[in-house]
């Protein structure tokens, strides 16, 4: 993994700690839990805390894994969002990061699907629902690479997690709907592709 691609991961990582903490320095997490919701391996969850922890964004707040915010990482992820296309002291511009390859990322700035604050409420999960069926009906029937139908696999299966767990997240739902959406996006010659496409895009508005 190279240099940049570690520092997406580990602005994904603190960004993801604000949003679900609404910016709270009293709020704890299971790390694990943070780095299985970014998709990524236990090695790199470990190596990202150790990091995020050394530079004071985060603090070891219990044993086992629990972590929460400092005020710092707070300032830092801020600071990000307020300047966009400027680096802050430790990570690349936001910009940046949408722009390079990070899939499940918490992260979507400047785009016209843009959407961070994506709430579950009772009819957006009766529309989910009904997304999943739909994508279900279709999935092998695209015309696609077997990699990105692996992908996509993997979407529809953090949608189901997140439809069955008793505190859904936002923030992975809308995500995982922004990458499938993409993905659909690319299919020609499916005539139920636009169909999903624009459940979606109303799902995320």
């Amino acid at each position: 993994m190279d240099l940049n691609q570690k520092k997406k991961n580990r602005f994904l990582f603190l960004e993801l700690l604000y949003k679900e903490s609404d910016g709270d320095t009293g709020a704890m997490f299971d790390m694990w839990e943070v780095g299985n919701e970014l998709k990524l391996e236990r090695a790199e969850t470990n190596r990202i805390v150790d990091y995020l922890i050394g530079e004071q964004l985060i603090e070891s707040v219990a044993l086992g894994g629990c972590i929460g915010l400092t005020h710092w990482g707070i300032k830092e992820v801020e600071e990000a969002h307020e300047n966009p296309d400027q680096p802050t002291e430790h990570f690349l511009p936001i910009n940046i990061i949408n722009i390079g390859s990070m899939n499940n990322s918490t992260l979507q700035q400047g785009t016209s699907y843009s959407t961070i604050n994506f709430q579950l409420d009772e009819k957006k999960t009766t529309d989910l629902e009904d997304v999943i069926k739909s994508l279900l009906n279709i999935q092998e029937t695209l015309n696609i690479s077997v990699d990105i139908q692996n992908e996509l696999i993997s979407e529809i299966h953090t949608l189901e997690s997140q439809q069955k767990s008793p505190r859904p997240k936002g923030i992975i739902i809308s995500e995982s709907l922004k990458t499938i959406r993409t993905i659909l996006e690319s299919v020609t010659g499916n005539i139920m592709t636009p169909i999903i496409i624009d459940q979606i895009t109303k799902l995320l508005s």
